[in-house]
């Protein structure tokens, strides 16, 4: 075959395709920094995530400070 049409395994697909997860303490550290002032691209040359990404975590950002995971740990 061609070097333009090579044959791809499923392996090779489906490492090209991985998602990354993104924790909730990542995600407060995000809207922590927008609470401070700072603009999308300034965090986006902080953290690893598309600004896009940034952005769906700002309109986002009551759902997620709420969500049982990021409130307060307590103890037993």
């Amino acid at each position: 075959m061609s070097e333009k049409h090579k044959s791809t395994s499923l392996s090779a697909i489906c490492e090209k395709n991985r998602w990354k997860t993104i924790g909730t303490e990542e995600k407060l550290d995000v809207i922590s920094q927008h609470e401070k002032g700072e603009q999308i691209v300034d965090i986006w040359c902080n953290v690893t995530f598309v600004h896009r990404t940034i952005r769906t975590i700002r309109d986002n950002a009551n759902r997620i400070t709420e969500s049982p995971k990021s409130g307060p740990k307590v103890s037993v």
